[in-house]
């Protein structure tokens, strides 16, 4: 009887499991974190103290070793850089210059260039290698960038931009044919003149391909002459003042790699019956930072990094599942071996699992794989699952578990991520990942113990075990899927720029052949539709080679979306050369969250009410939420991450708009313009999101704080152009508020490039309602439009290279008309057709031929259609819903079907959802309330 009761248990799961002991768990946190373990560091005592403690803990709860009569399985990992006895610089003393921790070891003897600060970046407007051949020579830079303390600079001013990062200075100077690269910091950056830094690992990816060092300033000053005179006069003018100079140096770089000895540790329950000879694998890892350094959220603050959440948290849930799955399995009949592993080397690059997977044990491949990385600060009883889609089994196991451990989880995404369930997801094996939330402590010497919350720890661990207490009685057998939706961190751009969808092999960033080896590519993703497959290395794209995977993202973030570019790979040891046409990164699924990184969660939409009404016909939106309630509101648009919107509105009793803020997870809204004059057009800056845009009556001196009275509609239905309109930028909370676009007139309707860089707006400035070009890098306005009528309403597509906007074209009587109300500041807007040209004003054709009232259009994230709201479909002209048309033009579709008005919509960057406005709710009182819904093709 004993041994049928076990049988159906192992079956159904019931609740009685949560009652098995688990008190270890706190102990094994608390001595894992404790500061004798120097927070687990790779090289340290503390981690091969470590190693053995969980060696016993194997030993103490039953599980039998894997390795023969190990439980070690013992690994090399990259753990630093050393300068070998060759190096030399000219007749540079050797303490005044350093290798740099990703140079590769060669020798050189060239001229020098000196190339400013090293920087290419065309979007700015700004090029240090203009005019210089580069070919041959030894590149001499500067670190960082220019301007650096002006906020108002195109380089930003307030943190770093990309084009300031030294491996991608490196990759421009060595793609121009440089044979070696000097960097050395500007005296305008380092008081003390003549540091250099230490030579320091720089992670487990592979050299830049040609020797890089660092001197001091002195030295750099022998060969150039005043650097601070030099910094001035760029940061006056931002004026490249590159040279070829009258000396040449000598050098060899003399750098090796060095590597600690660390081990995995896995025990294991074995099999049964028919299952026997089947496997699943359960695993954390079990190393961190040691005492900071890089990684480290605090990288100049030498002190242990205990990692209670990442991963000791980890670590002793799996040890809390071994012991209750040993218990519970002892008498069930056929059941499969059970691999309860702990990894090493993690945090360098997922070292440890890539070498588990890469050597495994003799039962292989695992029928699945679980993952538990940082799973000790749970909240709000929520569990977040990555992988679910890497199986479609997972589906009801994850629901049996979700009910279980009586939890809030949100499942979702493939298995490819920055932990250890990419190892086995490359090799074709299901997986999940089991995460409760990043925070404030991760990758700080604040994520200890005493923070830790063990009761969610104990949640996680009922969850995992229902999960794997149905995988080892063999009640669900996952089978792999190559799932459509966007990994947690997605290898082959971790910035701004074009999309290819690869999969580095994460086994492999430490290869000195050069190149990035794939274990995967995105199905559906340009790479795969360029033929590019798991298993090649990528050595070129678009004529930059391709040396590790930092050269790989700066050689995506230098092409833009739509862009097709010639890829190398090595496949098989023979060169291929094919060809992809690059994607909008945001026109991807959205990217399900991870812990390491900072990643965010998968789009939450806490904001709003449901809205259960529904209306024939409007196949196209689903999941509805009404955002607010009451007064007029409108012209919401998404921030750059889709997590806030900002919108105008004129609540119930005020008189003029306003601009808010709205955050999407939490539904908070708040006022962010003065509350004085009018308002319209409220825009977030591409593609950080870190200002915000938008058009005021008010200029701060009181001058225009009224609210200006509403239009005349007495000579019939008009808008106001209202003269004191200008263009202000300030942060998103609504502080710091300073003008942008100043001048007589009418200054509004302005919106951002989604690429960064310009922005279009509407102006009066040369007479007439006219689209303008804003250039972030000299601040230059030009003229896109000269055709009488009103131009207005632009946006640009995701790559930034059509322009989409409403336009009247009066003649003859209407056009005197319309010249007569605009020296009233009104415009009647009620034939509006919709034009798109390209971004530089050229190619201006029309799309609509209604003769209604059509506006507010905004592309599809693909840049093939257009969504906008029209009256076209009403004789009367009063209803207004939302349509979609191809970019070139030809039959709409019908979008809404709500009575009353259905306008200002607008895709989120992911392309999942929209939001837009109507008085759908209650269309006879003509309150206008947003709206988000699911977008679904």
């Amino acid at each position: 009887m004993k041994r049928i009761v076990l049988a159906l248990l192992a079956l159904s799961l019931p609740t009685a499991l949560c009652a098995l002991p688990s008190e270890s768990i706190e102990k094994d946190v608390r001595t894992l974190a404790a500061d004798d373990m120097e927070g687990r560091g790779l090289g340290t005592k503390g981690i091969d103290k470590a190693t053995s403690y969980l060696e016993g803990r194997m030993k103490a709860i039953g599980l039998e070793p894997v390795f023969g009569t190990s439980y070690r399985q013992p690994l090399p990992v990259k753990i630093g850089v050393s300068a070998g006895t060759q190096n030399r610089l000219g007749d540079v003393a050797a303490a005044d210059w350093t290798p740099l921790g990703f140079s590769s070891a060669g020798a050189f003897d060239a001229p020098i260039a000196f190339v400013g600060y090293g920087i290419s970046a065309p979007p700015l407007n700004y090029d240090d290698y203009a005019g210089i051949d580069l070919k041959g020579k030894v590149a001499l830079m500067l670190r960082y960038e220019p301007q650096e303390k002006d906020e108002k600079s195109p380089f930003d001013g307030r943190k770093p931009s990309r084009w300031s990062a030294m491996r991608y200075k490196v990759l421009q100077a060595r793609e121009r044919g440089a044979v070696a690269v000097i960097f050395v910091t500007g005296p305008l950056q380092d008081d003390a003149q003549n540091k250099i830094p230490a030579l320091t690992n720089d992670g487990p990816e592979s050299p830049a391909g040609i020797p890089v060092v660092q001197v001091r300033t002195s030295v750099a000053e022998k060969w150039v002459g005043d650097l601070t005179k030099w910094q001035k006069d760029v940061d006056s003018d931002l004026k490249p003042r590159s040279r070829v100079l009258d000396a040449t140096i000598a050098g060899n770089v003399d750098v090796k790699a060095e590597y600690a000895q660390t081990a995995n540790v896995a025990g294991m329950i074995p099999g049964r019956g028919a299952l026997a000879n089947q496997v699943v694998v359960i695993g954390a890892h079990y190393d961190h930072l040691g005492y900071g350094g890089q990684g480290s959220m605090t990288p100049n603050v030498h002190a242990i990094h205990h990692g209670a959440d990442d991963n000791a948290s980890g670590t002793a849930a799996v040890l809390s599942i071994g012991e209750r799955l040993r218990k519970q399995v002892d008498d069930v009949p056929n059941r499969r071996t059970v691999i309860c592993v702990l990894f090493s080397g993690e945090e360098v690059g997922l070292a440890g699992s890539s070498w588990f997977v890469g050597h495994p044990p003799e039962q292989w491949p695992p029928v699945a794989m679980v993952n538990l990385d940082m799973v000790g600060m749970m909240r709000d009883n929520k569990l977040i699952v990555f992988g679910s889609d890497s199986a479609p089994e997972w589906k009801d196991a994850i629901a049996h578990a979700t009910e279980f451990a009586k939890l809030n989880v949100t499942a979702s995404g493939d298995g490819y991520g920055p932990s250890d369930q990419t190892s086995f997801y490359a090799k074709q094996v299901p997986v999940l990942h089991l995460f409760t939330g990043a925070h404030d402590r991760y990758h700080t010497p604040a994520d200890v113990a005493d923070a830790i919350n063990y009761p969610g720890i104990e949640k996680s661990v009922d969850f995992a075990t229902s999960i794997m207490m149905h995988l080892a009685a063999g009640r669900v057998t996952p089978q792999y899927a190559r799932a459509t939706s966007a990994p947690a961190m997605e290898g082959d751009s971790r910035g701004y720029g074009a999309y290819l969808g690869t999969v580095p092999d994460y086994s492999a960033m430490d290869a000195t052949t050069g190149g990035v080896l794939l274990s995967d590519v995105r199905p559906g993703s340009p790479a795969e539709h360029a033929g590019i497959a798991g298993g090649d290395r990528i050595v070129d794209i678009g004529g930059t080679r391709i040396e590790n995977l930092y050269d790989m993202t700066y050689a995506l973030q230098d092409h833009k979306p739509g862009d097709t570019v010639g890829v190398k790979v090595v496949r098989k040891g023979e060169p291929v050369q094919l060809r992809a046409t690059l994607t909008q990164r945001g026109a991807q699924p959205a990217a399900v969250a991870a812990a390491h990184g900072g990643a965010a969660e998968p789009m939450k939409i806490g904001a709003g009410v449901p809205f259960t009404k529904l209306f024939d016909g409007e196949k196209h939106i689903q999941d509805v939420r009404q955002l607010t309630n009451g007064g007029e509101n409108a012209e919401a648009y998404f921030s750059p991450d889709g997590k806030r919107l900002i919108f105008q509105s004129t609540p119930r009793g005020a008189q003029c708009d306003q601009e808010f803020m709205l955050d999407l997870a939490t539904g908070e809204q708040k006022r962010i313009s003065s509350g004085k004059g009018r308002t319209t057009c409220g825009y977030f800056e591409y593609p950080k999101g870190d200002k915000i845009i938008y058009a005021t009556t008010d200029d701060g001196r009181g001058s225009g704080a009224t609210c200006p009275p509403p239009a005349d509609q007495s000579k019939g239905y008009a808008w106001s152009i209202y003269p004191g309109y200008d263009i202000v930028e300030a942060d998103p909370d609504g502080s710091n508020v300073h003008p942008l676009i100043v001048g007589a007139g009418y200054d509004a309707e302005m919106t951002w490039c989604h690429q960064g860089g310009k922005a279009i707006f509407t102006s009066v400035r040369d007479g007439d309602l006219e689209l303008y070009e804003y250039t972030i890098a000299d601040k230059k306005v030009k003229r896109l439009t000269n055709t009488p009528g009103y131009d207005g309403g632009a946006y640009y597509n995701a790559q930034c290279t059509e322009i989409v906007w409403r336009a009247s074209r009066p003649a003859g009587e209407a056009l005197t008309e319309y010249r007569w109300l605009l020296n009233m500041f009104l415009v009647r807007p009620t034939v509006m057709e919709l034009w798109v040209m390209n971004a530089d004003g050229t190619n201006q054709r029309q799309i609509t031929h209604n003769g209604a009232a059509n506006f507010c259009p905004y592309f599809t994230p693909d840049g093939k259609k257009i969504i906008y709201s029209s009256n076209a479909g009403d004789p009367k002209g009063r209803e207004f819903d939302l349509y979609l048309i191809s970019k070139n033009g030809g039959e709409p579709e019908r979008i809404t079907t709500a009575p009353g008005f259905d306008g200002f919509p607008m895709f989120s960057p992911d392309g999942q959802y929209i939001v837009w406005a109507s008085n759908r709710a209650d269309p006879p009182s003509h309150e206008t309330n947003l709206y988000i819904a699911k977008w679904v093709e």
